[in-house]
């Protein structure tokens, strides 16, 4: 039976639950899950996406590195995590779009697994030859490559990797046939490049530019749709005339399935206003990046289409998941 006297502890209760469902956030520190090493350029975006995240939200940021197994390991465990905003990652096209066509159990579907919450940095890749090729600029490439098919090989850091699909994606649209070289890792690929056992590679501007600048290799382009503003002598492969040649390359913000809308407004608005800062476009282009500000919807748009792309890329190589 209920009694009187235990009316006002029932009403004091009723009228709490609200405001314990309504707790500010963010009340305790942020983690940032890092899926690669320390050191590398994608921890290098995820200590500023937590640099920007933790001055714009007032609250601590702790950067977590889960490295390992292409980057699924970290971002199996995000997607897994609570979606309350305490928990996020730095993503890039590898972990989610490459890396769950490339493992049978990555543990995750790269975008419907997860909220997208902002963009943080864009950057381009460079297409690079050997100095002894006798190719100048893109369209000589193109028909260097048609009279020779097959016989020019480019390197890459990886098979299923950014850079190996960029060759794909170039050989599609250009009606050209090149052999593609395996590296584990960027740097061995590039030193190949430079003595001469291979001929090609589209690699990141930042991984490149210095060999470039050294006069080591030749740089006939910039992967970008439109000139790199850090590169703006470069002219693009689009406007050299190879039609839809575009693969982003970005990082960006994701957490677990489900964050609650204004915990990803406040997110949002606090890497965008960041990404204002001449400070963080300063150390953006120390990183070979430019800011790349947008709003979630926004990025889930594109996360959908460079999916399809991604799947159609991956099928046209014949690579099976491992």
């Amino acid at each position: 039976m209920l009694r009187r006297r235990h009316l006002p502890a029932i009403a004091a209760g009723l009228l709490a639950a609200p405001a314990l469902a309504q707790a500010p956030w963010p009340a305790r520190p942020i983690r940032l899950v890092v899926p690669y090493p320390p050191g590398g350029a994608s921890d290098i975006a995820g200590r500023l996406q937590a640099q920007a995240l933790a001055e714009g939200l007032g609250v601590q940021v702790v950067v977590d590195n889960r490295a390992g197994a292409g980057g699924t390991i970290g971002t199996a465990h995000v997607a897994q995590s609570a979606p309350d905003g305490y928990t996020v990652m730095m993503a890039s096209p590898s972990s989610h779009l490459g890396a769950p066509l490339l493992f049978k159990t990555p543990g995750y579907e790269g975008v419907e697994d997860f909220t997208c919450i902002a963009t943080f940095a864009t950057g381009t890749a460079m297409v690079c030859v050997n100095n002894a090729l006798p190719v100048t600029n893109i369209q000589e490439l193109v028909a260097h490559a048609k009279a020779n098919p097959g016989k020019l090989n480019y390197g890459s850091a990886g098979a299923g990797g950014a850079n190996h699909m960029l060759g794909v994606l170039f050989m599609q649209r250009t009606g050209t046939e090149l052999t593609h070289v395996p590296y584990r890792g960027a740097a061995p690929a590039l030193a190949d490049l430079i003595a001469g056992n291979i001929q090609v590679v589209f690699d990141s501007y930042s991984g490149v530019i210095g060999a470039v600048r050294a006069g080591q290799i030749r740089a006939l382009a910039v992967t970008n749709p439109t000139r790199w503003p850090l590169a703006p002598e470069f002219p693009t492969v689009q406007e050299q005339g190879v039609p839809n040649y575009d693969l982003p390359s970005f990082s960006a913000v994701m957490g677990p399935k489900g964050i609650p809308e204004p915990i990803v407004a406040r997110m949002n608005a606090a890497i965008n206003e960041g990404l204002k800062k001449p400070q963080m476009i300063e150390r953006l282009a120390a990183n070979g990046n430019a800011p790349y500000p947008s709003t979630p919807e926004a990025f889930l748009a594109l996360m959908r289409t460079q999916r399809a792309l991604w799947q159609e890329l991956v099928r046209s190589t014949g690579l099976q998941p491992e």
